[in-house]
């Protein structure tokens, strides 16, 4: 079976534990949250805290009292820190930094909190470790992604480059045990699957084929009625992690999406890239958290193109944050 790799700040612990030490002492010193606090005029200020529940009376306080109270709040999470403020606020910390305002909000705020990470952290080390967390942007929002328990290859670096070409598997046989089936889902990261279709479902057969699972049309999962193989779409986000670009499909209306989603083997594939190389897999093993994300990211639509009358069920995008899925592609 394969181990779970392990994150680069967890390779050694005693190292890991002292890089949270002096990053803590760094942080003490260099405090990026009290930094765009500080850089906030008094309606900003006041405008925070009411956003955040504040009465009215409380905002009368004076400036200081008004940042202790954000500092308070926020000192050790600059990611919700910026979440918390409006573009205009988010302006005026960027210029005060001499920053680009340029983009997007959630450009703007991922471009905020990279430049106080690097204060904080004193360069890139630590930058993407679990000392430092980089999170990614959804919805405008900065998300921190989350860990989960599944099982995936190592990666060369962090986001996972695109893998150079490999030769598609031609297997003669179908996998008899678990270990081979992912011993084979390692021989397609870097196989190119070819344009994709207007049949979305095309590109998860031929990743099916390519690991030797013979799909007989049942409701079922997959690989011996065990586990579930999904192909995930992803594509670089403007920060350059890695993110999904849309609702994976599960299932038809009528069968149990949860029935499908017990044991799964997700691959994710590049989608803006024509000939969608295969990135990563990550293989998810019986998990009661999974499950229940699931149940709370399923929804159904109609499927197929315009007019379809036939509808399936999908999974929301924000399972892949919160699984620990994107977390692998991404550090």
């Amino acid at each position: 079976m394969h181990d779970l790799p392990p994150r680069r700040d967890d390779a050694d612990p005693v190292a890991a534990r002292r890089g949270a030490r002096s990053h803590s002492a760094r942080a003490r010193a260099a405090n990026a949250a009290r930094d765009v606090i500080t850089a906030l005029p008094r309606h900003e200020l006041s405008r925070a805290l009411r956003d955040g529940g504040a009465s009215a009376e409380a905002c009368r306080e004076p400036n200081a009292v008004l940042r202790a109270r954000l500092a308070r709040r926020y000192e050790l999470d600059l990611a919700a820190l910026l979440n918390a403020l409006r573009r205009p606020a988010l302006e005026l910390v960027a210029d005060a930094h001499g920053l680009p305002k340029a983009g997007s909000v959630g450009d703007l705020r991922m471009r905020l909190w990279r430049a106080g990470a690097l204060a904080e952290a004193g360069g890139d080390d630590l930058v993407g470790t679990a000392v430092q967390p980089r999170p990614i942007v959804l919805r405008g929002k900065l998300v921190q992604l989350a860990e989960g328990s599944g099982v995936f290859p190592p990666a060369p670096a962090l986001p996972r480059p695109v893998p150079a070409p490999a030769p598609p598997p031609r297997p003669k046989t179908e996998p008899h045990e678990l270990d081979e089936l992912l011993a084979r889902a390692d021989d397609l990261v870097g196989v190119r699957l070819g344009p994709a279709s207007r049949d979305k479902g095309a590109l998860g057969a031929k990743v099916a084929a390519l690991l030797g699972v013979r799909e007989d049309g049942r409701a079922r999962p997959d690989w011996r009625g065990e586990v579930e193989i999904k192909v995930v779409p992803v594509v670089r986000d403007r920060a350059g992690g890695w993110r999904v670009c849309e609702d994976p499909a599960v299932s038809m209306e009528g069968v149990s999406p949860l029935s499908k989603l017990g044991r799964v083997l997700w691959v994710a594939r590049v989608a803006d890239a024509g000939d969608s190389p295969v990135l990563s897999w990550f293989f998810q093993d019986e998990d009661p958290r999974a499950r229940e994300l699931a149940r709370a990211h399923l929804h159904t639509r109609p499927k197929g193109g315009a007019g379809a009358k036939t509808r399936g069920w999908y999974l929301h995008k924000r399972y892949f944050v919160l699984s620990g899925f994107l977390r692998s592609l991404n550090g």
